[in-house]
């Protein structure tokens, strides 16, 4: 009995260990803890690590449409991160180009509508600073412009 329980403690302690490096990441900072200028052996290694990237990005744009201030700014911060991946995917691509391409098709279509909402976010966060508002009143038109040009003289007229 003691030896089943010690082999049950050790098991335990065992995996708790290993599987606390393979905890998937679940914001920015775990990203930052567990990827940050980390080099990839291979491109299974990366696909795995940028499919976490992408989850968080998607959970982040939906924290900051939800108007979390924290995850608006976090939002510059994983764009970093999504960069650093970029320049690793590159050094990748020519070892497993289809891997690559297979997982570039599959990220973008999960994140098609996280951009759409980035955009409106964004946009709706940007100020033009000024009223842009058309108004079609004469009493701002210079009278030289309200002339018509209707009256060409008969010799330049080409038939």
């Amino acid at each position: 009995m003691k030896k089943v329980l010690l082999f049950t403690v050790s098991a335990l302690i065992i995996f708790g260990l290993s599987s606390c490096g393979s905890k998937k990441a679940e914001n920015l900072a775990d990203l930052k803890q567990k990827y940050d200028g980390k080099e990839f052996a291979d491109c299974d290694e990366y696909i795995k690590a940028a499919n976490e990237v992408v989850d968080v990005f998607i959970a982040t744009v939906e924290k900051a449409t939800k108007g979390d201030e924290k995850a608006f700014k976090e939002l510059e911060e994983l764009g970093a991160i999504m960069v650093q991946f970029g320049k690793q995917e590159e050094k990748l691509e020519k070892e497993c180009p289809d891997k690559i391409k297979a997982f570039n098709e599959k990220a973008k279509k999960r994140m098609a509508t996280s951009y759409e909402q980035l955009n409106i976010l964004m946009f709706s966060n940007f100020d033009l600073g000024g009223d842009f508002s058309c108004d079609e009143t004469d009493e701002e038109t210079p009278a030289e412009s309200k002339e018509v040009l209707t009256d060409v003289p008969e010799e330049e007229v080409v038939e």
